[in-house]
């Protein structure tokens, strides 16, 4: 089980709950029997004894599907997780030489399978350039990517440290705002336009030529 929490691996803690769950099994079978053939009137032992390890296997099972169900699901990362990448992103503001004017806010994330996504919210000043920033998001990604297990992204969003602490939830759009309706098209005036001018002047350019073939018989005949 240690292994699997170091990789975080529920395939690891899934065959560690395994052969937990066998090891209990088989002890609470050896009781079940010994205490049959050592006691009088003990058979209820042998009942006992198999209700114990359902219960087991069926707790082990329930576990198991509920940390599965959870990482389908996105959870969010757990405090061990964020303990780690707090460490980390400090560490990566003591390296940097106007680190100590940054201030790590907030840590969230999701869980999805074995990696961490992770999201930061740093405070700097507000005289700060976008050059001074960017140095410090590579920073901390490197420090946290390279130290922390599992962490696969780290997306950092800065804020004004002058300024009051941004709202949670902040970054969706709230119900307040009202969606314009599309306005209505505009009538297609070239296409019109165009078909009338061209239905009149073929209609223009026929009628003169059929007139000037006229005109040319007419010279002939004379």
């Amino acid at each position: 089980m240690k292994v699997a929490r170091e990789r975080k691996s529920s395939v690891l803690a899934s065959n560690a709950i395994h052969h937990r769950v066998d090891s209990l099994t088989g002890i609470v079978t050896l009781a079940a029997i010994l205490g049959a053939n050592v006691f009088e009137n003990a058979a209820w032992l042998d009942p006992v004894g198999g209700l114990l390890i359902s219960i087991m296997v069926i707790n082990a099972g329930f576990e198991n599907t509920k940390s599965s169900l959870y990482e389908l699901a996105d959870q969010s990362i757990d405090d061990e997780v964020k303990g780690l990448v707090r460490k980390q992103a400090h560490r990566a503001l003591a390296n940097i030489t106007e680190g100590h004017e940054a201030e790590l806010r907030d840590i969230s994330g999701i869980k999805s399978g074995q990696n961490y996504l992770v999201d930061l919210e740093m405070a700097v000043p507000g005289a700060w350039t976008v050059g001074d920033v960017r140095e410090l998001e590579d920073a901390v990604r490197t420090q946290v990517g390279g130290k922390v297990r599992g962490v696969r992204r780290v997306r950092v969003r800065f804020v004004s440290r002058d300024g009051p602490d941004s709202q949670p939830f902040d970054e969706f759009i709230p119900g307040s705002v009202q969606v314009e309706a599309d306005p209505e098209p505009q009538a297609n005036g070239n296409g019109n336009g165009n078909g009338n001018g061209n239905g009149n002047g073929n209609g223009n350019a026929d009628a003169d030529g059929k007139t000037s073939n006229g005109d040319d018989k007419h010279k002939h005949r004379h």
